[in-house]
């Protein structure tokens, strides 16, 4: 691979030679013993295809490294024993790729630092880094921040006694804690626990795996779990009498990569079941009078939701929402209410399909101002109680 070059960071004498050895002299390979030296060499000499530190050097080799646009994409691998792979959070949130096991065979490094260089060729040849750009996330404007902190302070205050009688009735009413938590996400794909009044039994979320079928955004086709399915080999593997090349594990069941892929692209984007058994008598009220939501207020508070946006979405949800396409919803505020609630479900109409539903949620993303949120404010007060149990 001529035409690549290599900065090696390393201390030890044999780890370097070693590593040297293994590059070959197809590429251009520079040498420092510590970090501290590199900086004026890295300042002049442009072009480097892949980055080997030790344990050492990591911190200030990656620090410098990322610093520099041009080396977005440029591969760092840190050097550490085979008891050691585990990269830590912080090791990835500093910008390293990889970790090149230094007491592994020969041919388990020559493979790894081959691939990388191999990586780092093509993008270079197909422009790759032509291709990035910078995502500016969603900011919530000031207006809107103003009125939600103003309004849920408003509603807390004035409602407290009701919210009081209210956690009295679930601990009366059903075993179990009075607040329900979950995580959920919401504008930019921020993880978050979102607060509702309990209005189910105590574990509830185990059963969730076998109500698919009870699913009102499902398909007749699509209707059974991923996981459930007996055939776990596409139809290109079946055809030609062979085992899977691209195998995953999805609830610790084998399924075919391609399959999987095919599955994932049927099934219900939303979760949502009509007259679900997991909810206790209380919790019947509660949802239909949408009084379960209250709680949201506090995470309105704490800046994770809005008064007005899209609902954020538990995360087995959201995670089939990453294309292109549907990504854009999560550009736009987290919401107590918005489009979704006032257009079709207060009217008793049939249920959108999810497609529907996310676009709705998209187009609040792009167009929402202050004239829209007071419209769906106020349509809200008249869509409060649902007609129908889910």
């Amino acid at each position: 691979m001529p035409g690549l070059s290599v900065l090696l960071v390393v201390e030890d004498e044999l780890i370097a030679n070693r590593i040297i050895n293994m590059v070959g002299p197809a590429c251009r390979i520079v040498r420092f013993s510590y970090a501290i030296e590199v900086k004026s060499w890295f300042i002049g000499n442009p072009g480097i295809s892949l980055v080997i530190a030790d344990k050492l050097n990591e911190f200030s080799t990656v620090t410098m490294v990322r610093s520099n646009p041009a080396y977005g994409l440029t591969p760092i691998l840190v050097t550490c024993l085979s008891k050691e792979t585990q990269i830590p959070k912080t090791t990835i949130m500093d910008g390293v790729t990889d970790m090149l096991v230094i007491n592994e065979d020969n041919y388990a490094i020559q493979s790894k630092l081959s691939y990388y260089l191999k990586l780092t060729n093509r993008m270079q040849a197909y422009g790759v880094a032509d291709y990035i750009y910078t995502v500016n996330q969603f900011k919530l404007p000031w207006w809107k921040r103003a009125i939600d902190i103003a309004a849920s302070l408003l509603i807390l205050t004035i409602l407290s006694p009701i919210l009081l009688l209210v956690a009295i009735l679930i601990k009366l009413d059903s075993r179990g804690p009075v607040f329900y938590k979950s995580k959920r996400a919401g504008a930019n794909y921020y993880v978050f626990n979102m607060y509702k009044f309990r209005t189910m039994g105590v574990a509830a979320d185990q059963l969730i795996n076998n109500m698919a079928s009870h699913n009102i955004y499902a398909t007749e086709s699509a209707s059974t779990p991923i996981y459930q399915t007996t055939e776990f080999l596409c139809s290109a593997c079946r055809a030609k009498g062979v085992g899977c090349q691209s195998l995953l594990f999805d609830k610790d069941q084998p399924i075919c990569e391609k399959q999987y892929l095919q599955d994932n692209e049927k099934s219900a984007k939303f979760m949502k079941f009509r007259n679900d058994p997991r909810i206790t008598r209380f919790g019947t009220f509660l949802r239909n009078s949408s009084i379960d939501e209250l709680p949201q207020l506090f995470n309105i508070l704490l800046g994770h939701m809005s008064l007005v946006g899209n609902r954020p979405l538990p995360l087995y949800e959201a995670e089939k929402l990453t294309s292109d396409e549907f990504a854009r919803r999560f550009a736009g505020p987290a919401g107590l209410t918005g489009l979704w609630q006032i257009k079709k479900r207060a009217k008793g109409q049939p249920a959108m399909s999810d497609r529907e539903r996310t676009f709705l949620d998209i187009e609040y993303a792009n167009s929402f101002s202050f004239k829209t949120d007071l419209y769906i404010m106020w349509r809200t007060i008249f869509s409060l109680w649902q007609k129908e149990n889910v």
